[in-house]
């Protein structure tokens, strides 16, 4: 009997201590924390690329005339390389000009002959059907010019694609063809390489992708493999979303300055120095006086949800100054900072005071 009294007064004083809370809002301080990132290191091997680096091939077939450059030489955009034989193409050039000027002479004979008629059209002396049929000449000897122009201003193209151009600046890497050749559009003749815009191509482990992907800037240290040239800055450039099915890795690209990339050439190695976050390692730093510890050895952390007390069950690190680091908790919420160990789950609060550390 004398048991059972007790059970039912403890019970009671449960029940009208969570009232009380209920009524009787608790006095909390909170605030935002402050997040430590811990970040990691990896090393890669890469190999130095041009943004442009193209086959470049003649726009006629011909044969080769004479070749302007040779394996090696640095070239101008615009810069002539290889010109074709041209001889049949001048030609041609020359007999659309000999239309066009026909076709002008032609023109300039049907607007004196419509303007004669036109004249004597005011003297009502000529029939209204001879008037029609110069006009018609006319208007054919003017798109009779139109077409001539236009078969020699192609004829004129065609005669400009006898020479090949250097599209963009850059060092002849490789040259397929010789004097005396023959070529068509189909056939790689030269191949050109730019020496600015040059990158680092690196293939990273696919375990990494979500942790790069996530990171809004990832640092970069490209560290060349020859003599004579620094260490170089850089940040990642581009992801591609893609995994080799074979290696489980996927390309990432970085751009190398090009002040600073003076000393590299296409084709050269470099280790490429990644420095991101580890998201695993993410912390939030507390004071020490927001953990509550339980009798059981575990501890726990209170947050404000809809001005209650919400608990989590968390293991902490002890830090200098009286903190603690809590991993795998949110920084972007409340936590309550004072008056603990009178907190249960659900407790309504009365917050006194926010501290936001600004982060």
């Amino acid at each position: 009997m004398h048991i059972k009294y007790l059970f039912c007064c403890a019970f009671l004083f449960g029940v009208l201590s969570t009232k009380a809370m209920a009524q009787n809002p608790i006095k909390v301080d909170v605030m935002y924390p402050q997040q430590m990132q811990k970040s990691q290191n990896i090393q890669l091997p890469g190999t130095v690329q041009a943004k442009q680096n193209a086959q470049l091939a003649s726009l006629e077939a011909g044969r080769v005339a004479s070749l302007t450059v040779e394996v090696g030489d640095v070239v101008s955009k615009g810069q002539v390389l290889l010109n074709l034989d041209n001889q049949l193409a001048k030609l041609e050039v020359a007999g659309a000009a000999a239309e066009v000027k026909a076709a002008e002479l032609n023109l300039q004979e049907a607007k004196r002959l419509y303007e004669e008629v036109a004249k004597l059209s005011a003297q009502q002396v000529v029939a209204k059907t001879l008037i029609a049929e110069r006009a018609a000449l006319l208007a054919n000897a003017e798109v009779e010019l139109a077409r001539v122009k236009a078969n020699h201003n192609l004829q004129q193209e065609r005669l400009k694609r006898h020479s090949l151009q250097a599209p963009f600046a850059g060092v002849v890497a490789v040259r397929n063809v010789d004097v005396g050749e023959w070529v068509t559009p189909q056939n790689a003749v030269l191949t050109l390489v730019a020496q600015s815009d040059l990158r680092l191509s690196i293939e990273i482990p696919q375990q990494y992708y979500n942790a790069l992907r996530e990171t809004h800037q990832v640092q970069v240290t490209v560290i060349p493999d020859t003599d004579g040239v620094d260490p170089i800055a850089a940040n990642l450039s581009r992801l591609v979303p893609v995994s080799n099915f074979q290696t489980r890795t996927f390309t990432a690209q970085i751009d190398l300055p090009d002040s600073l990339s003076t000393g590299l050439v296409v084709g050269m190695s470099a280790t490429a120095e990644l420095t991101f976050p580890d998201s695993a390692q993410a912390a939030i730093i507390l004071p020490r006086a927001a953990i509550k510890q339980h009798p059981d050895g575990n501890s726990s952390v209170f947050t404000v949800v809809n001005n209650r007390a919400k608990r989590v069950v968390t293991q902490y690190t002890n830090m200098p100054d009286d903190r603690v680091a809590i991993y795998g908790q949110p920084a972007n919420q409340p936590y309550i900072i004072s008056g603990v160990e009178l907190l249960r789950e659900g407790a309504v609060l009365d917050i006194n005071e926010v501290q936001d550390t600004g982060q």
